[in-house]
């Protein structure tokens, strides 16, 4: 990995002089003595114009499908990759393939962890879209993402860049623009304003187009969406599964939601594609980011590309060739009945497409492949550092018709525990449990579910489909799945006591594909409200939240830097400081990720 100079002859540029000086800074940092120079403030006027510092999010990729080739199959190469343009990216970059999020494996913290170098157990968020503040009753109060409530494990208010980058550099403009329109209002609902241009589906300048109805499977980028194969849903009475003795159980409320919302013509995927306001696509993003730097020409920067997450909840993920089994062409819809490479199926959920995710991943990186050649075309990319992340990736969910297989509350009850009081907030593959009272009862109910075994339906074996984590497991970690106090929120629990916010007694992962149901109506924002006596119900296709969904897409570019590819182990925290330090800034709460300046 070579290191090019920003020298030329024997003179050395201004602007040569100042990234060599903020390199170096970053550098002496990792010595020790950061505190001193981490923010060389007099090597930079505070009022002088910041250089471009600009993250690149897409929610949900899972850095897997960067070896696959055009058509989805293991052995990818030069000129035969799955999503080229990221590769070309990657390959003028520092690209950490090893990276891992943080838990839980979701949205909304690990988006701010990369903003403040923080995990949740600094940051103060256990939740997507929302989660339990306090307690009416024995129902649980829960509150919208915001900064109003993060606070770190001393308890103060979580300072993200935004926040440093204002303090120094008042006059620059900030931009955050995103597809997951909770995620951009948590900073506008703030008390501390440090983004100047807050984008979303909803919100935004009128110059900008509203975006526009695309689907995931066949989005407009898509060459043969008359061709290739689609999924339908099981629907309201799925005649076909149906077992004669068991219709009583077959038409529980549970089993018809899930069935409503599973597959890739459900209830589930047509709201996401009905309200492209909530859940615009890429394209829209990159449009109107590239229009947004043309008129404002922002010095910071995040972009949130969402069509990766949104497709997999819907339709499912495909960066595992070996999972995709032959599937009956009349079940998928294959239209080229001659093309049976198209027939690939899931074998945890033979309703997910292998083709309809491929077209949607590849539709990702076309758009990331118009977003960087338009940052080139404006003068941006040459010179701006670019951060390319993933919040987290995905997986395909087993289906089952056994209900009682991971439904948690059900679980407890049927061994006898009094779940009054107890409040489950959960989705996809992870929950929360939160009790009112009685908390000692909490040891009780972990046995109970470490205890649970249920019969995978793609291998045939009896397991146990979760870990379960109480607050002593939180606090010091447990082997292979959760680093000490990466889960546990010191201020909230020993010092504030859950007086302003609620922490978890147990936290719930889901191992191998299991699905943990929805509680109490809520799913993180999917384009309608839904009844609180809503019964739980699995929703997605393809989700996130535990340990097999930690892998990440983490690479910096920096003009002048180190390329390469370094196989040490990362973490989304250490992007957030590594951030930091190139700009020069530190924040007044809590830091836990490293400096990786070094490295570049």
């Amino acid at each position: 990995m070579e290191n090019a100079g920003d020298s030329h002859g024997k003179g050395v540029s201004r602007r040569g002089f100042l990234r060599s000086a903020g390199m170096l800074a970053g550098a002496v940092a990792l010595g020790g003595i950061g505190p001193a120079l981490r923010g060389f403030p007099a090597v930079v006027k505070k009022r002088e114009r910041p250089r471009k510092l600009i993250y690149i999010a897409i929610d949900a990729l899972n850095p897997a499908y960067f070896s696959l080739d055009a058509r989805g199959n293991p052995g990818g190469g030069p000129g035969n990759w799955l999503m080229p343009n990221i590769r070309a990216f990657l390959a003028g970059s520092l690209w950490y393939p090893g990276a891992l999020a943080h838990l839980p494996a979701a949205t909304d913290m690990n988006h701010l962890n990369a903003m403040a170098g923080t995990s949740s157990a600094q940051n103060g968020i256990i939740g997507v879209w929302a989660q339990p503040a306090s307690w009416d009753g024995d129902e649980a109060v829960l509150k919208r993402s915001s900064l109003s409530f993060a606070l770190d494990d001393r308890g103060r208010p979580v300072d993200t860049i935004f926040h440093a980058w204002k303090r120094r550099w008042p006059d620059s403009k900030t931009m955050l623009i995103s597809g997951k329109e909770w995620v951009a209002e948590m900073f506008r609902d703030s008390d501390r304003p440090a983004v100047d241009l807050l984008i979303t589906g909803k919100d935004h300048p009128s110059y900008l187009a509203p975006p526009k109805k695309e689907s995931f499977a066949d989005p407009r980028s898509d060459t043969d969406a008359d061709c290739d194969p689609e999924s339908g849903r099981m629907g309201f009475f799925d005649f076909k599964h149906m077992r004669r003795g068991r219709v009583l159980e077959h038409m529980s409320p549970s089993r018809v939601m899930t069935r409503l919302y599973t597959g890739q013509k459900s209830l589930l995927t047509a709201q996401m594609q009905g309200f492209p306001e909530r859940f615009p696509h890429d394209s829209w993003i990159v449009e109107s980011a590239l229009e947004i730097f043309r008129r404002h020409d922002p010095d910071l920067a995040y972009l949130l590309l969402a069509q990766t997450d949104d497709g997999g909840h819907c339709i499912g993920t495909a960066h595992d060739p070996a999972e995709f089994v032959q599937g009956d062409p009349d079940a998928v819809g294959n239209r080229c009945r001659k093309k049976s490479e198209y027939n690939l199926v899931s074998a945890r959920n033979r309703m997910i497409v292998r083709e309809a995710v491929l077209d949607c991943v590849r539709d990702v990186d076309i758009q990331f492949g118009r977003l960087m050649r338009g940052l080139e075309e404006q003068g941006i990319a040459r010179e701006a550092r670019i951060i390319l992340l993933s919040d987290h990736s995905a997986i395909n969910h087993l289906s089952t018709e056994e209900f009682i297989c991971t439904d948690v509350m059900g679980v407890m009850e049927s061994r006898g525990l009094d779940t009054r009081g107890v409040y489950a907030f959960s989705v996809s593959s992870y929950g929360v449990l939160y009790w009112r009272e009685r908390k000692k009862e909490a040891a009780r109910a972990k046995e109970i579910l470490l205890g649970h075994r249920a019969k995978n339906p793609q291998t045939g074996a009896t397991e146990c489909p979760w870990w379960v984590l109480d607050r002593n497991d939180m606090r010091k970690g447990v082997a292979g799945v959760c680093l000490p106090g990466e889960l546990y929120h010191r201020y909230y629990v020993d010092v504030d006591r859950e007086r302003s916010m609620l922490w978890p007694d147990l936290v719930v992962l889901a191992k191998n594909g299991w699905q943990i149901p929805v509680y109490n109506g809520h799913i993180p924002n999917v384009g309608i409200n839904v009844p609180k006596w809503t019964p739980p119900w699995r929703v997605y296709n393809g989700g996130h939240g535990s340990v097999d969904t930690l892998p990440i897409v983490a690479a910096i570019r920096v003009p002048g830097g180190r390329t390469g590819v370094i196989r040490r182990a990362v973490r989304i925290s250490d992007l957030g400081a590594t951030a930091l330090s190139l700009a020069g800034l530190a924040t007044t709460s809590t830091v836990s990720g490293r400096d990786l300046t070094g490295d570049l």
